[in-house]
């Protein structure tokens, strides 16, 4: 495997192939791994909070009731 990381400056861009992988069918990718400048400058995680503050529910007045949901039969067999 070979990988290279770079900042490219032109819509061009050249790369040299690895002589081990000369004459062999290769896949080459090519996508942004997002901004370093800002990543590396960041002092620490978001939180939990606020990576989710946007997320809302709605249970639509809906509220648990350990009794009813733990009313069932009994019986397991033939009646």
């Amino acid at each position: 495997m070979y990988r290279e990381i770079t900042i490219v400056n032109t819509p061009t861009y050249e790369i040299s192939i690895p002589a081990d992988m000369q004459g062999k069918q290769i896949e080459i990718l090519a996508f942004e791994v997002g901004n370093t400048v800002t990543d590396r400058n960041r002092k620490k995680p978001l939180s939990f909070g606020e990576r989710t503050k946007q997320l809302r529910f709605n249970s639509g007045g809906y509220k648990f009731d350990r009794n009813e949901a733990n009313d069932y039969p009994m019986n397991y067999g033939g009646d």
